[in-house]
């Protein structure tokens, strides 16, 4: 290949690198799970294409192939590591292909892998790297814009009042940003033009409040204890004076302004701003921190049951399924991640996966600090990457990461990769042209093709069906919520979306399976309702025979049989989900529910007085046993229970009035139905429900005043109402 063409398809391999980083401003409003399946198909699908020129660059010109560096160890070891995780896993289709609303999995990983490869092949002068942060801030600064919008109420926010920008989530906005707070630091040490700095000052200021707006705590402290490890590595390290000075003047404002946070922290200015009060109520006994503690530890027990290699990428729900703690009733019913760094990959990738994982820090922190040793690095470089990688694990001790925040670090990573190479001698390979020959053109050409083949491969299967489908069933849950009676066109929605077989049947099934919920109550030809959840039970079949050891899976089709009536085949499914997660409360309602659409209420009794017994703060649990205690005849303990935990005998509740009407007390019928009165004066169809029960008590004299009251409040009833007055007065029933 001419020394001309390679030089093209370099400018070609730039600028998509330089393209890559929009993928942080993209909402694909057409995609389900738009904030994340849009960024993260434009991610594979950029890197998949410039994969294809990369290779076709390094097979004509050795300057373009991989050197080896720590950290190029580190990540291929990751890889290695992943890969068989992956194979010996729990479930292996789910951790490589992730689902829709994670886009992570092994592909993802092996994506930015290539990535790594390609930026540092292509990267060869730190002004790329520099003008490529550049680009990153000008990016950031627009996302930070969109920030200052929602704030201001001219953007929606999408979690209320926390800033969310892009990413639809802020503690993705928040890393997204903490992350770029020092990509401004590390360019303002490294430019002397004096209007850059002042820019880059300028935007420092104006992307904090960003990070502050979004109230995400691992964010705030992280970066504030960036820039402390920041402060004292200067202060050590330093032979200047001044510097030394300066840090540790601001160390100690910093120091003291933690102290006065914590002096202050019950004051009014403090709770009366929710990032602050938030910041003020961690401790250990606080909601959140409490329920993280919980799941660190089941994360852990999962690890002592796989440790070696874990139980597989995005497989944590499944360790949360098993180790499920009865105190997390308040939660979440399903997490997928730990929401901690060293328990997730733990847990995922056993102590292997853990071990290789931290080799990326510590290898990265190794090349840097050696090269400060060699005069490689600056002080400033060098402490300001470490308080980086101090401030983003620290962000990732109480959360998880997402294409975007791997994306920037592999960035970072690979910045760090340069500067190691670029302290050795690369001259021997730079510039070596493959010279053509018979040999070359048969072996190197076939690389070339299959690459071409390969990537072809991907794109359409890896990218172009799952994104089909992905659009396909966001235009289905269009039609539902427009067209939904029309069960037959749902139906073919769904099979279409089926036919593409991909990662994202598993999510798409359980929008049928809701949809076939709601339709059963709907006012749809029985019929209908029937080849609705039907389909649904099929689909789910075969949800579980493709993950079997998915608890949450089998309650989906327990719940569907139950729909059907074929109550075996759910309380043996249900049981089967009992089996996957032995604690969770919420498969015990569905399996009394079994026994109570049997006639089985001692047996319905006594699994709802199991999963009250699992933790007896659940509120909803003692409800639900002390409805049940009712069709058993038991009503002092089921005002016992409500005693407890509601503080009445009786409550505004549909589901007390099934269970008396079960067992014939209609007194207590009444009275509920006077509370619902209280709570809403104004429904008339309260008035009427309580005028049936005045008749059923035989207090035909109260209904007549019920309905007279319920005429008054509605003259529209005037006409029905006075019907059933005369036919009372007539002594008739209506």
């Amino acid at each position: 290949m001419f020394p001309k063409t390679i030089r093209y398809i370099s400018y070609i391999l730039k600028t998509g690198i330089f393209i890559l980083p929009i993928l942080s401003l993209i909402i694909a409003e057409s995609l389900f799970f738009p904030f994340i399946t849009g960024k993260g198909f434009f991610f594979r699908i950029g890197v998949e294409i410039l994969l294809f020129f990369w290779i076709l660059l390094a097979v004509f010109d050795k300057s373009y192939r991989p050197k080896k560096s720590p950290i190029l160890i580190a990540l291929t070891a990751l890889v290695i590591i992943l890969s068989l995780a992956t194979i010996f896993g729990e479930n292996p289709h789910r951790s490589f292909w992730s689902n829709f609303e994670r886009m992570e999995g092994l592909i993802s990983h092996l994506h930015l892998f290539a990535y790594f490869l390609i930026l540092t092949s292509v990267f060869k002068k730190e002004k790329d790297f520099k003008r490529f942060f550049a680009v990153l801030l000008g990016i950031s600064a627009i996302i930070s814009s969109y920030g200052y919008l929602q704030f201001f109420g001219k953007i929606a926010a999408h979690q209320g009042a926390k800033l969310d920008a892009t990413f639809g989530n802020s503690t993705y906005l928040a890393i997204y940003i903490l992350f770029h707070l020092f990509i401004i630091g590390w360019l303002f040490f490294k430019t002397s033009s004096r209007w850059f700095r002042a820019v880059l000052v300028f935007l420092f200021f104006f992307e904090i409040p960003i990070i502050y707006y979004t109230t995400t705590r691992g964010a705030i402290l992280g970066f504030l204890a960036g820039l402390l490890i920041f402060s004292v590595l200067t202060i050590i390290r330093s032979k200047r004076k001044k510097i030394r000075l300066l840090f540790l003047g601001f160390l100690s404002a910093l120091i003291l302004s933690g102290v006065l946070f914590l002096v202050f922290k019950d004051s009014g200015f403090v709770q009366n701003r929710t990032t602050l009060s938030k910041l003020a109520s961690i401790s250990l006994s606080e909601g959140t921190v409490e329920s993280r503690l919980t799941i660190w530890k089941m994360g852990f027990e999962g690890f002592k049951e796989h440790p070696v290699l874990g139980w597989g990428p995005e497989n944590f729900n499944l360790v949360f399924n098993k180790y499920y703690q009865p105190n997390l009733w308040s939660k979440e019913p399903w997490f997928d991640r730990a929401h901690n760094v060293v328990f997730d990959w733990l847990a995922t990738t056993g102590i292997l996966g853990l071990i290789v994982y931290l080799s990326i820090f510590i290898s990265s922190l190794f090349v840097v600090w050696r090269g400060y040793k060699r005069n490689h690095f600056s002080l400033t470089e060098s402490s300001l990457l470490t308080g980086l990688f101090a401030a983003y694990g620290f962000h990732n001790f109480f959360v998880f990461d997402n294409i975007a925040s791997y994306f920037l670090f592999f960035t970072i990573l690979g910045y760090i990769h340069f500067r190691y190479l670029a302290s050795k001698t690369l001259s021997d390979n730079k510039g070596q042209v493959v010279r053509s020959n018979g040999h070359f053109q048969q072996t190197h050409y076939l690389a070339i093709s299959l690459s071409f083949v390969g990537v072809i491969f991907s794109l359409y299967f890896a990218n172009l069906k799952p994104l089909l489908a992905n659009k396909q069933l966001l235009n289905t849950l269009k039609d539902i919520s427009q067209k939904g009676q029309d069960v037959d066109l749902i139906l073919k929605d769904f099979d279409k979306i089926f036919s593409y077989q991909t990662f994202g049947n598993g999510e798409a099934r359980e929008q049928l399976a809701g949809y076939a919920n709601n339709i059963s109550n709907a006012n749809v030809p029985q019929e209908s309702k029937i080849k609705a959840i039907q389909k649904a039970t099929e689909e789910f079949e075969k949800q579980v025979m493709s993950t079997p050891t998915d608890a949450r899976n089998y309650i989906f089709l327990g719940s569907l049989y139950i729909k059907l009536g074929r109550f075996d085949q759910a309380l043996i499914t249900l049981n089967k989900a009992l089996e996957f997660s032995p604690k969770k409360q919420q498969i015990r309602f569905v399996i009394a529910d079994v026994y109570l659409n049997t006639g089985q209420n001692e047996k319905a009794l006594a699994m709802l007085q199991e999963a009250y017994d699992l933790d007896q703060r659940y509120d909803e649990a003692a409800k639900n046993l002390a409805i049940v205690a009712l069709v058993n005849n038991k009503e002092a303990y089921a005002e016992e229970l409500l005693k407890k935990h509601f503080g009445a005998s009786i409550l505004v509740d549909n589901q007390l009035i099934n269970a008396y009407a079960r067992v014939g007390n209609y007194q207590k019928i009444k009275e509920i139905w006077q509370l619902f009165i209280e709570k809403e004066p104004n429904n008339l169809q309260y008035y009427v429900s309580l005028a049936a029960t005045h008749i059923q008590l035989g207090e035909r004299q109260e209904a007549i005043k019920v309905l007279e009251k319920a005429i008054e409040l509605n003259p529209q009833f005037k006409q029905q109402g006075e019907f059933y007055i005369n036919e009372l007065k007539a002594g008739r029933t209506p």
